[in-house]
């Protein structure tokens, strides 16, 4: 048994939100009370502390496998659990791709592994091929959890209402990563900082939100539910909520990075900056944040994104990999540039981090019950905290290190137990 006591019990799904004690056991919450006065092994003292479900990110590449050098499934499980997190969901761009049973059940017996929930989506085509799909039932029966191509998009507008039709067919979702290739030019760099400071064609806004213009009345046409992949642009919030105004079933998540910088961030951070999609413009960071306070997106996902040092620190920066490592940053940049901003208040932000995201995939998290999972995670919302290189994480490839942010993560609790404590 474990006694959580005096913390400041924050559960979105209820709206609870008060200073309590939380008795947890054999992996449950069974009581949570103004005070406990059960007599137990273990008592934590979260006075001064909020008690949240544990967070909930819908978008990492954890690297394995085939590219374990920058990143593997339980250097990536501890690196979530040192964010508060304790369910994530890996997309599938792996050496070779979780494209068929095999490699997915290669993926999930080391996911199994690990103290946190660590769940996949397999491909929505073969090898990302962007031609052929996969066998969506298959591979849902052995374990993946959706579909997505995210690293390389569909370009084929027939391929993606396929896609669409199976996936409504076997009642689940693809979700896109949308960016036209055709219209884009060097990936990772914004097109206005692109153009004026490194002299070469970046990445357009057009290449994003006329994608996804496309895809959303496809899935329109097709009544099937659609998820955007971290949406950068201004255009491209307006995009979805136009469509979710005509009823078409579209959900959309943002990165912290998007929320929090802009493209001058190249200019200091260099390649710990460059990712896909780039950060953007300030009016593209506040479109964003709007979206965020309006509903239009539900979902705040890391798209956790480890790359080995000497690949980034490479002379030419536009050979160097798009990415940062987001997992251990994520609840500290919404702390700081959503709730201690005004934008959000803390019940939203954690709602974008834990409810939302779960609900999405009808998993069972994000919220705090009695008879509920007993993943939990506790932390200092106010606290100060110096970002440095030393990440759980195999990588430390983030233009957030030396920044000062807020909030820090004391305990982290998965299934009961506690995986993570600071």
């Amino acid at each position: 048994m474990l006694l959580i006591k005096n913390g400041r019990v924050m559960d979105p799904k209820s709206g609870l939100d008060q200073v309590c004690d939380v008795l947890v056991q054999d992996g449950k919450i069974i009581k949570i009370a103004p005070e406990i006065k059960e007599e137990v092994a273990e008592v934590l003292d979260a006075t001064g502390l909020v008690v949240a479900p544990g967070l909930v990110d819908i978008h990492v590449h954890f690297r394995e496998p085939g590219q374990t050098h920058k990143e593997d499934i339980h250097t990536g499980a501890l690196a979530a659990a040192a964010g508060g997190f304790t369910t994530v969901v890996m997309m599938a761009n792996t050496s070779p791709t979780i494209s068929d049973v095999e490699t997915l059940q290669e993926a999930l017996k080391s996911a199994a592994k690990e103290k946190i929930n660590v769940k996949t989506v397999a491909t929505i085509t073969k090898n990302f091929n962007g031609q052929d799909l996969t066998d969506f039932r298959t591979l849902l029966e052995a374990g993946a959890v959706g579909f997505s191509d995210d690293g390389i998009p569909l370009e084929s507008s027939k391929v993606v209402k396929e896609a669409m039709e199976e996936a409504k067919k076997l009642n689940t979702f693809i979700s896109l990563h949308e960016e036209d290739p055709g219209l884009n030019g060097i990936l990772g760099f914004n097109e206005n900082i692109a153009k004026e400071h490194f002299h070469i064609c970046g990445a357009t806004g057009v290449a994003e939100y006329a994608v996804m213009a496309r895809d959303v009345m496809i899935a329109y046409a097709t009544k099937a539910h659609v998820h955007i992949q971290h949406l950068s642009k201004e255009e491209s919030v307006k995009v979805v909520e136009f469509a979710q105004g005509i009823g078409a079933q579209v959900t959309a998540e943002v990165a912290p990075q998007h929320f929090s910088k802009t493209e001058a961030l190249l200019l200091t951070q260099g390649s710990n900056a460059k990712m896909n999609p780039p950060l953007r413009l300030e009016s593209d960071r506040r479109a964003v944040i709007e979206g965020l306070k309006s509903g239009v997106i539900t979902v705040i996902a890391t798209d956790h994104a480890p790359h080995h040092a000497d690949e980034k620190n490479v002379e030419d920066i536009t050979k160097a990999p798009s990415g940062m490592t987001g997992l251990e940053t994520s609840l500290s940049l919404g702390l700081t540039f959503l709730v201690e901003a005004g934008e959000l208040s803390l019940m939203e932000l954690l709602e974008k981090m834990t409810y939302n995201p779960a609900k999405l995939y009808n998993f069972e998290a994000g919220y705090l019950t009695e008879n509920g999972p007993a993943d939990i995670t506790i932390f200092d919302a106010k606290a100060d905290r110096l970002v440095d290189s030393h990440f759980a994480s195999k990588a430390a490839n983030s233009p957030f290190i030396g920044e000062t942010l807020k909030g820090q993560v004391k305990y982290t609790i998965c299934k009961g137990q506690i995986v993570y404590q600071n």
